[in-house]
């Protein structure tokens, strides 16, 4: 059994269906990168992983636990009660485009803040893994700094360290780099690079195609609520089979 498992997935916002049927299984240590162009269902299939979007038909299962499935003959799926949800998707760490960080809290107390109110730890407790996880990603210094005199790279930075702090099996990334400049996108692509080489299961939504083939053991392309083509990132990016991957890299690589 795979860590995660997605199968046969639906989603629909009234009428317009934005995923279709879309598989995905990821292994425990394993990079996927979710590419694809803008409206594809990208973001959308990841949301749904992490609860934050309700699946219409289909099954999700993370480590053996059941979030939600779809029974034969039923055509709709069914959730599992919400305590088991929330259990499941506590596995989970998420980076979204903009970090929502707490604007009001200092760094330190961005990262402190869910481990006290969610696990119910004590600061002195968590207090060395949040020096430990601001060391890691090159921030300490900034640890007393309100978010509003951060750069945007080094508050995405914060943002990974806050979802490290719950200590997390998996980690989700929706387009961690789409709201920084090129010169800040260097910083988060190196911090995410440092997870994968600690073998941290991540999915990551991403247009940087040059970092998706350097850090991913798979590549999924999405293309109209489908997954239109999986494999290796040779080859997705080398040797792709569907003509629609090929026109979008080709627009995205430029060759």
């Amino acid at each position: 059994m795979s860590l995660i498992e997605m199968d046969h997935i639906h989603k629909r916002f009234g009428s317009l269906e934005v995923l279709k049927d879309c598989t995905m299984h990821v292994e425990e240590g394993e990079v996927v990168s979710i590419i694809g162009p803008s409206g594809s269902g990208k973001s959308t299939f990841l949301r749904c992983l992490c609860n934050l979007e309700i699946i219409d038909g289909g099954t999700i299962i993370v480590g053996g636990d059941v979030m939600t499935r779809q029974p034969q003959g039923v055509n709709r799926s069914i959730y599992a009660p919400s305590s088991q949800v929330h259990k499941i998707c506590l596995r989970m760490g998420m980076c979204f485009q903009h970090f929502n960080l707490f604007p009001h809290m200092t760094v330190l107390d961005n990262i402190l803040e869910a481990p006290r109110v969610v696990q119910g730890k004590k600061t002195e407790e968590i207090m060395p893994i949040a020096e430990a996880l601001l060391k890691k990603v090159g921030l300490w210094d900034k640890c007393n700094v309100y978010p509003s005199r951060l750069s945007g790279g080094q508050k995405q930075r914060v943002a990974i360290a806050r979802a490290l702090a719950m200590n997390p099996d998996i980690m989700l990334f929706d387009e961690p780099t789409s709201a920084l400049d090129p010169e800040l996108t260097g910083e988060v692509l190196r911090t995410i690079k440092q997870l994968a080489d600690d073998n941290m299961t991540m999915i990551i939504v991403t247009h940087e195609m040059a970092f998706a083939k350097e850090v991913s053991k798979r590549i999924l392309f999405m293309a109209e609520g489908i997954i239109e083509e999986e494999g290796t990132p040779e080859q997705i990016f080398e040797h792709p089979k569907s003509a629609r991957t090929k026109n979008f890299l080709k627009s995205m690589l430029r060759f």
